[in-house]
């Protein structure tokens, strides 16, 4: 699906990786930015907003569910595609697109991120045109609450919405890791979820990761000593 042979060399002889999962990941150190869209986006956003869609997991999580009402389409029987699942919650999170913000500092994060793209796909060996970011959700994960995401991807709900596009990926820039507390050790930490196991990755601040939107994922209970702030997108070539 992403890489142009099934069979990756190890450096081990006669071991080889089945077609890894692509993940590009790197971390930006000039946090003048990132405190400045942070600011940006604190000051900006409503309280709804903020949060973006965040669960209590394991949960029942009360303010969440006042958000949502009865789908309009509910359907006592119908079909569904079948391929590429979608995981998580039915419900849409609407995007506060904090991506588009006309502003310096976020046109500074939106090119890196176009930039972190096109590497990833040039060292698939997939072609590059243009890229576009569809949507973004610019979160702020509150230090005592203890939300987080449960296992989810982005795949759609309705095949129409996206199609089936191999290169579509998703991702994330933490603008601030919120400093977690230490007797909570998995405290907001990012996980993908692959064959039985979770890869946990610590978010840290400045840090950049894309990777493709079918991978499901989720984010540990976050308890931290300030608030966190991630951005989170999907992207797709054109």
């Amino acid at each position: 699906m992403y890489f142009e042979k099934p069979l990756l060399d190890s450096g081990k002889q006669d071991i080889f990786h089945l077609a890894p999962v692509p993940v590009y990941m790197k971390v930006f150190d000039d946090h003048d930015i990132h405190d400045e869209v942070f600011n940006l986006g604190f000051d900006k956003l409503s309280p709804a907003q903020k949060q973006m869609g965040q669960e209590l997991p394991e949960q029942y999580d009360t303010e969440r569910q006042k958000w949502y009402d009865l789908p309009s389409d509910t359907q006592e029987q119908w079909v569904e595609y079948d391929e590429q699942i979608p995981i998580g919650s039915r419900f849409f999170t609407p995007p506060n697109d904090f991506l588009k913000t006309d502003h310096d500092s976020v046109k500074v994060l939106v090119d890196r991120i176009h930039i972190g793209f096109r590497y990833l796909l040039h060292n698939l060996g997939k072609k590059y045109t243009e890229s576009e970011i569809t949507e973004s959700w610019m979160q702020f994960y509150d230090p005592y609450s203890g939300r987080g995401h449960n296992q989810h991807n982005h795949c759609r709900w309705q095949r129409e919405e996206a199609g089936i596009n191999t290169q579509m990926f998703s991702g994330g820039y933490y603008l601030s890791d919120g400093d977690p507390i230490n007797d909570h050790p998995y405290s907001g930490v990012f996980a993908f979820h692959l064959r039985g196991q979770q890869y946990m990755i610590r978010p840290k601040k400045g840090m950049l990761i894309i990777w493709p939107y079918d991978i499901v994922h989720s984010v540990k209970p976050f308890y931290g000593k300030s608030h966190r702030c991630v951005i989170n997108f999907n992207i797709q070539s054109i």
